[in-house]
């Protein structure tokens, strides 16, 4: 069952080989999950055809939640609230409809939701 919903930020550094969003997503693997529109952000880099199949493969690894009716309206009122982007909303919508914490980095755009947020970074980023 899955307890974490990765932004699209965190699926990038990891397929770009970073360290923190690997050691993240490895150690939790069975407990991540990701909104379709994740989905969709990441496939909609222009890579070769192989490229390509790594990166499906991976996506596929997770659980993706489709945009409901109860994300959208979840949305909805997030908007009208607070004009957060159309992207950001739904993922965090489905984050907070599904009752998952929120797994990013850019913490900032979706502090105004009142959602669960984990930063994977955010002891590393004290640190420097």
């Amino acid at each position: 069952m899955p307890k974490y919903l990765l932004d699209t930020n965190i699926l990038i550094y990891y397929l770009n080989g970073d360290k923190t969003a690997i050691e993240f997503v490895d150690k939790n693997i069975d407990m991540c999950a990701m909104s379709i529109i994740s989905y969709l952000e990441v496939l909609v880099y222009p890579y070769d055809e192989e490229e390509e199949k790594i990166v499906r493969d991976f996506l596929n690894l997770f659980r993706v939640y489709a945009v409901e009716m109860d994300i959208v309206n979840s949305a909805i009122t997030a908007y009208r609230n607070k004009k957060i982007n159309i992207a950001d909303n739904l993922i965090g919508s489905t984050a907070k409809s599904r009752g998952l914490t929120l797994v990013t980095r850019n913490v900032a755009d979706f502090r105004a939701m009142a959602l669960e947020i984990l930063d994977p970074y955010a002891k590393r980023d004290e640190e420097l």
